[in-house]
């Protein structure tokens, strides 16, 4: 079984040799994969240039803040009232709801 393998690869590796249009193949495979495999891609070695304002994201985070609250707590609240209209009725009814724990008014993420 064994001199049969052995017996398979010298007779594909004489074939892959004898025709001259392998000899070419042989050598982009060889260079693509320690190309792709070793060195990596070749976009991965190409430099960027990239405009980048550090003061952006301080703004961007402010409107964010202001808008969605400290970790996204008016923004879940938005959810979970519901954004089919009746956002208000609903409010109001949580409002009745939470007397005695949250004094009526979801004072964390709506101020009065």
């Amino acid at each position: 079984m064994l001199q049969m393998r052995f017996v398979f690869l010298f007779i594909c590796t004489f074939v892959l040799l004898g025709s001259p249009s392998t000899d070419g193949f042989i050598i982009r495979l060889i260079t693509e994969t320690l190309q792709n495999n070793v060195a990596g891609e070749p976009v991965t070695h190409e430099r960027t240039n990239w405009d980048f304002d550090p003061e952006a994201a301080k703004k961007a985070r402010a409107l964010y803040y202001e808008k969605n609250g400290y970790r996204s707590e008016k923004f879940i609240e938005r959810l979970g009232i519901g954004l089919d209209g009746q956002h208000e009725q609903r409010r109001l009814e949580q409002q009745e709801r939470d007397v005695g724990r949250l004094n009526g008014e979801h004072f964390i993420n709506f101020p009065a």
